[in-house]
């Protein structure tokens, strides 16, 4: 009897995914929105102050004060930037949910004004007033091909929100695997058996315009990747979260010839939403990635 009465406290007790789901895309549509009128700064004071701030043509940055210079001078003035989540995913514990979505953008210092249609990627905590606060972030808005789903708030095939959760040190341990994974990229098969193996079955590859979804698809996506380049890369131990069968890590990425080849090296960075399996695996479920300047 007593098991019975504690379970059904613990049942009690579990957050309702759905609604958590409803909470932090309404907020995630509130900023979007007050941003549009009032500016960047908006934006910047949502920001944790350890937050990991990642948009094309910078290294990764922390916080709103690191990131503010770069970030209005990209955002603000004549430029504008509006996006539209499509999609949630939280953790077990409903203290860790991460957005993502479709973005515009016109660069005030593109000689042509059209926009640039992009993804995003925002993970979010809850701070102790029970308002979600941006941990971490990831925008590529103006690749050479935009999503196909821009103008819309769909998200065909959207991964699930963790229903698993074993263990301490959860960021650490997502942590572990994005380095393990690493290892296996940068080996001769190339990246495509490393991105395979790691993605969940309902992982995707955002940004550009297709989105490949589940192992099989993102494999074929890397078969013509030239066996004399490499991706090499590797998690920051100072950014992301982790809680409740759910994480984020981001990281410096690079892709380059192996040694001995020639060709041009590309260095980016990336923000990958991983998710705890039942089976106590950590695996991807989102990956994006952006340009950073040369080091």
């Amino acid at each position: 009897m007593a098991v019975a009465v504690l379970s059904a406290s613990a049942l009690a007790q579990k957050p309702d995914t759905a609604a958590v789901k409803a909470q932090v895309i309404a907020a995630d549509r509130d900023l979007a929105s007050s941003t549009a009128r009032n500016g960047p700064d908006v934006f910047l004071r949502a920001l944790e102050p350890g937050a990991a701030v990642l948009f094309p043509g910078q290294p990764i940055l922390r916080g709103a004060d690191a990131s503010r210079s770069a970030f209005i001078a990209r955002y603000g003035g004549e430029s504008s930037y509006s996006w539209t989540p499509a999609h949630a995913v939280v953790s077990t514990d409903g203290k860790l949910a991460c957005t993502m979505g479709y973005s515009r953008f016109a660069n005030a210092l593109d000689s042509v004004k059209s926009p640039h249609s992009g993804s995003y990627l925002t993970c979010w905590t809850k701070d102790k007033k029970g308002k979600w606060r941006i941990a971490g972030t990831q925008r590529s808005d103006s690749p050479p091909k935009g999503s196909p789903y821009a103008d819309s708030a769909v998200l065909p095939g959207a991964p699930h929100s963790a229903v698993a959760s074993t263990g301490k040190n959860q960021l650490a341990r997502a942590q572990d695997a994005d380095s393990l994974f690493a290892m296996m990229g940068a080996l001769p098969a190339g990246p495509g058996p490393a991105f395979a193996k790691y993605a969940a079955d309902d992982g995707m590859l955002v940004g550009g315009d297709q989105f490949p979804r589940g192992p099989e698809t993102i494999a074929a996506a890397f078969k013509d990747y030239s066996p004399d380049r490499v991706i090499w890369w590797r998690p920051s131990r100072d950014f992301g979260a982790g809680t409740g069968g759910l994480a984020f890590t981001v990281g410096n990425s690079t892709s380059g010839p192996r040694p001995g080849k020639t060709g041009p090296t590309i260095p980016n960075k990336y923000f990958t939403v991983w998710r705890q399996e039942p089976d106590g695996r950590w695996l991807y479920i989102f990956d994006l990635g952006s340009t950073r300047p040369a080091q």
